[in-house]
């Protein structure tokens, strides 16, 4: 090596130390950057090349082979999978903690109590079936059972609109993601083929995946050039520079998250996955438990009725309106008879009629009283009071079971999260301790091209 050769080394030793005191100083910068991953400065010694006859060289100094971005795939797919299952249990436990709040149950406010005042309005009527009053807190009763029933039918309408509202928004967000990401795979590649390390962009992009794994389960493919491919529910997102948007549709009175090409995906997790159960399984599927309580109870009480006499010596006559429209709601169609509404007197609380003389008795109305625990839904085998409670009771376990299986999630994401940020996380003692060995190292490589210097210029002063 020639005396001007240990110069080059000496500047090279400076070039490195700098650069890896600018790469502590950046991870210093970004320790809060959430989605930041810590830079490592890659050195290796520069190897002399080999030319025959020239003594052999101690080295040229020293290169920056790579500036590492510190990352463990595993622990990222990992977590990015957990806290897709979390996202979807915490939507299944919004969604069922809404209607637990629409039903309002156990309370005074709930429809079991209404159902109660309803059957006992009944039972005080047997005991005075020709009492003006009595019917007329009857019929009021009713009136106030069928305003609740409705009131909750649509109130879980609008949740099921809300839930709606969201599926769309959160739609538009996963295609705004994957736009985002065939954006940064772009400016990836071409950094790539400049021989640069995109690191930031790189940070991004996973910061943009794991957006993604909240909303809808995907699948991350990596290319050489630091590019990826994304498949959302089993279908492709984004393929190099290129996403491929998502879509909803509505058919037979359910919402379909679809690919570009019109497939509907198979999603596993994700918020969208929960959202999808919400709108076209959970809500519709209380509404109709209500409906098939509410036409049950419909059915069995104007058959009786219709079997019993009012004070006006009657009898045929219904106590609900009847349920005529088949594509309404039976819970919006709920309401009482006309005739009811405008005269209580033709209540049929009697169970016979003995003439002008005997107006009649409560035995009618006794045994509507008695309905409220006949086993009249289910082939039989079910009372509509335990029908009403049976649903708002697997209302209960399902929000139960999400709010576990959500906890369950939570810790795994959180141990998954706690071991990824262990590798890509910045230690601020770490770095400290690189930025005083990196500037010892600087000031070595000065005194050293120091000395160098000095040497020449005793050099040049013999000569």
């Amino acid at each position: 090596m020639t005396i001007f050769g240990s110069i080059e080394t000496g500047r090279s030793a400076l070039q490195a130390q700098l650069k890896g005191m600018a790469v502590s100083g950046q991870n210093v910068a970004n320790a809060n950057t959430p989605g930041y991953s810590r830079q490592r400065v890659d050195l290796v010694a520069a190897v002399p090349a080999l030319t025959g006859g020239l003594s052999p060289s101690p080295g040229y100094g020293v290169e920056v082979a790579a500036i590492t971005r510190m990352r463990s795939e595993f622990y990222h797919n990992q977590a990015m999978n957990a806290y897709s299952y979390l996202a979807y249990w915490e939507m299944n436990l919004e969604a069922y903690g809404g209607a637990e709040i629409v039903f309002m149950e156990p309370g005074e406010s709930g429809l079991s109590g209404y159902f109660g005042d309803f059957f006992d309005s009944w039972q005080e009527l047997s005991g005075s079936p020709e009492s003006a009053a009595v019917r007329m807190s009857l019929r009021k009763q009713a009136v106030s059972f069928t305003d609740a029933v409705r009131d909750t039918y649509l109130r879980l309408g609008d949740l099921k609109v809300e839930l709606e509202n969201e599926f769309e928004k959160r739609v538009r967000e996963i295609n705004e993601l994957a736009a985002e990401v065939a954006v940064i795979n772009e400016q990836v590649t071409f950094a790539g083929a400049l021989g640069e390390s995109p690191n930031a962009l790189l940070d991004q992009l996973d910061l943009a995946l794991e957006q993604l794994s909240g909303l809808v389960d995907i699948r991350v493919y990596h290319k050489e050039s630091g590019a990826v491919e994304i498949f959302a529910g089993g279908r492709l997102l984004v393929q190099d520079q290129q996403c491929y948007g998502l879509s909803l549709e509505t058919r037979d009175n359910e919402l379909r998250l679809l690919s570009s090409r019109g497939v509907p995906l198979e999603m596993r997790s994700g918020r969208l996955k929960g959202l999808e159960e919400a709108v076209n399984r959970i809500i519709p599927g209380l509404q109709g438990q209500l409906d098939e309580i509410v036409g049950c109870l419909v059915e069995n009480v104007n058959a009786l009725h219709r079997r019993g006499y009012g004070l006006d010596g009657e009898s045929g006559r219904v106590f609900f309106a009847e349920i005529e429209d088949g594509a309404l709601p039976i819970s919006l169609q709920f309401k009482l008879d006309e005739a009811v509404l405008n005269d209580s007197a033709v209540i049929a609380a009697a169970s016979r009629w003995g003439g002008a003389g005997e107006p009649g008795n409560g035995e009618n109305a006794l045994a509507m009283s008695r309905l409220c625990n006949e086993n009249l839904m289910g082939a039989g085998n079910v009372s509509l009071m335990d029908a009403y409670r049976g649903m708002i009771s697997s209302l209960g376990v399902e929000g139960r079971e999400s709010e576990r299986m959500g906890s369950a999630f939570q810790e795994v994401y959180a141990q998954l999260i706690s071991q990824h940020e262990s590798v890509t996380g910045v230690n601020i003692d770490e770095e400290a301790l690189d930025m005083i060995q990196f500037g010892y190292a600087w000031q070595a490589a000065a005194n050293f091209i120091g000395h160098i210097d000095r040497m020449l210029e005793s050099l040049f002063r013999e000569l």
